[in-house]
């Protein structure tokens, strides 16, 4: 062989090698998608037992993980504030709703977000924000998607008349003071800027028709998100609206909204919807189940599914089921599935987690480590990989703080272990193997004094 044919294939081998490790490099670190529904807690779902046919949702735990005791908070802020901190309300201070939030996530203690920019990732929030008035900069997002309220101006840096420059529908009631809510379902207000391919904020309901569903709007930004990012890992957080009951003013009161009526495979092709005042809570969740499916293709139709990892829980129970509740688990009993190319599938695990936990799980995922800072946060990263089979956590609490009459913040814990649970009125309930979340036995916690103790 001629030296300039040697060295033009010396070149072309090593340009080839470098090309393999560049590639090799770039996908090392998985994109990570966690969905946290609303107001859907663990036994509504069929594969919690719940009547409610979600077979897209079965499919996915089948494949990957689902836990069959994951733990929230049983009110949507504490829990959106441990999910992103690592961190309980003892040093956060966002112990429930009808208070004034004492701190800023971002600012003060940062979030998963910040943890995956760090890493070199681009980060999305989709869904509902419901956190404070500060930006989504503060915490960790350089793109969202977000359904607008009045907590949000800030966040879009908009004029506080934001509201007027919308065509969508305002509803109003007497237990909301006069303010106005614009809608996150149906004609939703949405505002969306997805950096760096979009510099100017888009205002989708000036764009969208009364036949737009907000959930799919959602989807839309994920997916156009997912396409411009794709030599560099992404890090989604869809906070979404579904199953949260909605003011109706056709009835007069807080009532689950009316779903699309999808009549083939294909969550974004419908044409029509539920009457209005005709939504239940299952053609929400039936419609949540088709909105997995919708986004396990667009990871796998975008060539993601082998180096992206999608988690999927919920915030606390059911609204007229749990949710709020410290006196039951059903108010804390949310899904946790875990899926996707990296993951070992293992179907249902009975292991303890918390959504505290998500924190340091993603941190080591994403090549951050975990952070002793959040001791509380304990890192499944390897157990959800298959590198390690050991159970992680021996008991978990949950809680729900509110304001007295004299303006001081009164916590109720909720504590269990993987046969007892101590409740918020400092009842013992017996929850062994074979009992699910409306099946524990009332005890005499005499009868298990060093265990109620150590609760």
């Amino acid at each position: 062989m001629r030296m300039e044919n040697k060295q033009t294939l010396y070149f072309i081998l090593f340009g080839t090698a470098l090309v393999l490790v560049s590639c090799c490099a770039q996908t090392t670190k998985p994109n990570i998608v966690i969905w946290m529904n609303d107001d859907i807690g663990y036994g509504n779902f069929s594969f919690g037992g719940g009547s409610i046919n979600t077979p897209r949702l079965a499919r996915t735990g089948r494949q990957g993980i689902s836990y069959t005791r994951a733990w929230s908070n049983p009110i949507c802020r504490p829990t959106r504030a441990i999910l992103m901190t690592g961190k309980y309300a003892t040093e956060t201070g966002w112990w429930g709703q009808g208070h004034p939030l004492p701190t800023s996530l971002g600012q003060e203690f940062g979030t998963f977000a910040h943890v995956a920019k760090a890493q070199g990732y681009r980060t999305l929030m989709v869904g509902k924000w419901q956190l404070t008035t500060d930006t989504t900069t503060d915490h960790g997002f350089d793109s969202y998607c977000l359904w607008e309220k009045s907590d949000l101006r800030s966040v879009a840096r908009l004029r506080q008349d934001f509201v007027e420059l919308a065509d969508g529908p305002v509803y109003t009631s007497e237990e909301r003071n006069g303010a106005g809510v614009q809608n996150r379902y149906w004609h939703p207000l949405v505002v969306r800027h997805l950096w760096p391919s979009e510099h100017e904020m888009l205002i989708t309901n000036t764009t969208v028709s009364a036949d737009n569903f907000g959930p799919t709007v959602f989807l839309q930004c994920i997916h156009d998100f997912i396409k411009v990012n794709k030599s560099t890992p992404f890090f989604i957080y869809f906070a979404g609206v579904t199953a949260h009951q909605h003011w109706e003013d056709i009835v007069g009161r807080q009532t689950f909204i009316g779903m699309p009526i999808v009549e083939g495979r294909e969550v974004m092709d419908f044409t029509t919807r539920e009457p209005e005042g005709a939504g239940s809570l299952e053609s929400n969740v039936d419609f949540v189940d088709r909105m997995i499916g919708y986004l396990r293709g667009i990871i796998r139709a975008e060539g993601h599914y082998k180096n992206t990892i999608l988690v999927f829980t919920g915030d606390n129970g059911t609204h007229g089921y749990g949710k709020g509740s410290t006196t039951s688990e059903q108010g804390t009993h949310v899904p946790l599935l875990v899926w996707g190319g990296p993951v070992k599938k293992r179907g249902k695990v009975k292991h303890l987690i918390s959504l505290v936990d998500v924190y340091n799980t993603v941190s080591e995922l994403m090549g951050a480590g975990v952070d002793a800072s959040r001791p509380n946060s304990y890192s499944w990263a390897k157990f959800w990989t298959g590198e390690s089979n050991s159970f992680i956590r021996k008991w978990m609490v949950a809680y729900r703080g509110e304001l007295d009459s004299n303006g001081v913040i009164k916590p109720k814990w909720v504590v269990r272990n993987r046969q007892f649970i101590r409740d918020g009125d400092n009842r013992m309930w017996d929850c062994r193997e074979g009992r699910d979340e409306r099946d524990c036995n009332e005890v005499n916690p005499s009868d298990f004094q060093n265990t109620y103790d150590r609760l």
